[in-house]
């Protein structure tokens, strides 16, 4: 009797940077206090040369997110907006956890995330 998965070659998965970013997005759009993700300067003039050039824009955006794979792992960096009255510490700590718990769920990649809050909306 052979062993189940006997002969078969081992999954090779590579996971892009894309998809790491968008399911960070996705998923720290949804911690309580984040009003908006903002993206960085980078990203902004990269949305203006598309709208310029006619190139369209992906439905799944991930402004305000970037991410880069390195074998196993995963840098992630997440740019948000919050009002005030949210304790930013607090915050900041809430969207870590709940971006490194998804991405790493999702992609089976070690995660680090960094946060920066860019801005304090009036209440």
């Amino acid at each position: 009797m052979t062993e189940p998965g006997a002969g078969v070659p081992p999954v090779r998965m590579h996971v892009s940077d894309a998809v790491v970013a968008r399911v960070a997005a996705q998923q720290a759009q949804r911690v309580p206090g984040v009003v908006a993700l903002r993206a960085d300067l980078g990203q902004a003039l990269l949305g203006i040369a598309g709208s310029v050039l006619g190139q369209d824009r992906p439905t799944l955006s991930a402004d305000g997110v970037g991410a880069t794979v390195n074998g196993r792992s995963a840098e992630v960096s997440v740019t948000i907006v919050t009002r005030l009255g949210h304790n930013c510490r607090d915050l900041a700590q809430a969207v870590q956890r709940e971006v490194a718990a998804e991405v790493s769920a999702y992609t089976a990649l070690d995660v680090h995330v960094q946060v920066t809050i860019a801005d304090i909306l009036p209440p």
